[in-house]
């Protein structure tokens, strides 16, 4: 009963970041932000299909300063948010782009990531089949560039 009632409550804290936008307050790696609702409410996120190294791991703190970036201070769209058993969420968090204001919410903050080399595809996400076909391509794109992560053979 009690781990129902957590659960409840987690769902019901994070429906309240994840069903509209929410704007981006800190940035704690490559793959973790912290985003806060129009009413308040702050939620962890964890970026959906991606994982991108910790700060002590080679390309860790370059991660970080990209998703910052991209993120940081601006408001995002959560898309496919799925609780995690921390009370953090994971999302699919997309931004307007630096290089077209007005455009909305058109960049998908993870992908960006895979395309440099900063991070990996998280394959055991959820995603729809279009997804996994992007990241995939993302990922194997930045492997044969040998950019960021796969700079070392």
């Amino acid at each position: 009963m009690r781990r129902i009632s957590t659960l409840l409550l987690m769902t019901l804290a994070c429906t309240a970041v994840a069903q509209g936008e929410c704007r981006v307050t800190t940035v704690h790696s490559g793959d973790r932000l912290s985003c806060q609702s129009r009413d308040g409410t702050s939620q962890g996120i964890r970026l959906r299909g991606i994982d991108a190294p910790t700060a002590n791991q080679p390309f860790g703190e370059r991660a970080r300063e990209a998703l910052q970036r991209l993120t940081l201070g601006k408001t995002t769209s959560l898309r496919a948010v799925q609780p995690e058993t921390d009370g953090s969420v994971r999302a699919a968090v997309w931004v307007e782009p630096a290089d077209c204001p007005g455009c909305g919410q058109t960049l998908d903050a993870g992908r960006a990531l895979l395309s440099v080399g900063l991070a990996r595809w998280r394959q055991t996400d959820e995603q729809t089949a279009e997804e996994k076909g992007q990241y995939e391509f993302e990922e194997q794109e930045a492997r044969a560039r040998r950019i960021g992560l796969w700079r070392a053979p």
